[in-house]
């Protein structure tokens, strides 16, 4: 008789595993779990992963707003104000080599990687016997505001689903507010005809300003979104190197810069930036950096949309308080507490003070 009711306990067991295989949930299997990385393919990682080696920039990012700072063991540098925020990954390691001898050491239960900085990585460490799972690629850009929505929405609720049910729910609770703001902003700026937008050139990086983001890029949809016109789109690259006779041709109306290489004063003092319109009309901005840059992918890039979609149409935003807004997103959906003078701090790209 316990033979049979054994039996018939797997029987059961095995059809709960198929329907909800059928349903796209993930079919657990010991203390491991089957499901669907960034990149398509279907992994195996822990149910309950302790010992997190984020080898994407933006990983690290989203697993410790989600909840479980305390689990990573590698990544990269963060910002001053995630180590405030954030005390739990202070001394977590940053000196990332890639290499499967350094993750084995670390004792690592699971690698998150990406297809860029990483390229290729990902077979080397599941051939090692690492759980792995790709978080971010960048073969696949959105091509439409709704692809791009979806696309970055969908990786917000992939950490949930790998890091449990408290992150599951925190990513949900983000991708609400994401949804009330961005739509809120879509109902003014979809109606602004393209030629009552101003045109935006962006400078990721480099001394020159001609590292950008291109077509299908977070920061073209960024833009977009908030009602201007992404000059850099036409180089079709997520990270685009251009050529700077051409980005000067362009004489963008606003331009806006990454603190991390570039000041404004750098590009108001060269001369041939000094005499476009951006310069000339005080129209040269920084992105913020809060927890993370937000023009890079960040979780604050819903506070980057609000924050230029008042640059772009002053006037059609005026009543949006950017200073309140920040403290209510950080509140309700980091769970953190800053101060009217840490949200001015940020949009200045200053550290705390």
């Amino acid at each position: 008789m316990k033979s049979i009711r054994f039996l018939l306990a797997l029987v059961l067991t095995a059809a709960a595993l198929f329907a909800a295989s059928l349903q796209g949930a993930p079919a657990y299997a010991a203390e491991y779990k089957t499901m669907t990385d960034m990149c398509g393919n279907t992994v195996e990682v822990p149910v309950n992963p302790q010992r997190i080696a984020s080898m994407h920039c933006v990983s690290c990012e989203r697993v410790y707003i989600l909840g479980a700072g305390s689990r990573l063991c590698l990544m990269g540098k963060q910002s001053p104000w995630a180590y405030k925020l954030y005390p739990e990954i202070r001394n977590v390691e940053t000196r990332r080599t890639g290499k499967v001898s350094q993750l084995r050491t670390l004792n690592v239960d699971l690698v998150l990687y990406t297809t860029g900085m990483f390229k290729g990585k990902g077979e080397e460490f599941r051939k090692a016997g690492l759980k792995t799972a790709c978080s971010f690629t960048a073969d696949k850009r959105p091509r439409t505001v709704e692809g791009f929505i979806t696309g970055f929405k969908k990786q917000m609720r992939f950490y949930g689903q790998i890091l449990g049910p408290d992150a599951k729910a925190r990513a949900d609770r983000y991708c609400r507010y994401f949804d009330d703001r961005v739509g809120r902003i879509l109902s003014i700026t979809s109606r602004i005809d393209r030629k009552d937008r101003p045109s935006v050139y962006y400078g990721w990086k480099g001394g020159e300003m001609l590292a950008s983001q291109g077509e299908g890029s977070t920061m073209h949809w960024n833009t977009e979104i908030a009602g201007g016109n992404y000059l850099p789109r036409a180089r079709d690259d997520n990270f685009a190197d251009l050529d700077r006779k051409q980005v000067l041709s362009w004489d963008p109306d606003v331009v806006l810069i990454s603190r991390a290489n570039v000041t404004i004063d750098t590009v108001k003092e060269d001369p041939a930036w000094a005499t476009g319109k951006a310069v000339r009309n005080g129209r040269v901005y920084y992105t913020p950096e809060g927890i993370y840059s937000w023009d890079n992918a960040s979780g604050e890039t819903v506070l980057l949309i609000i924050y230029l979609a008042k640059i772009f149409h002053p006037d059609l935003f005026k009543d949006w308080d950017m200073i309140k807004e920040m403290k209510t997103f950080y509140s309700e959906i980091y769970g953190k507490t800053i101060t009217d003078e840490d949200a001015r701090r940020i949009l200045q790209c200053l550290p705390p003070a």
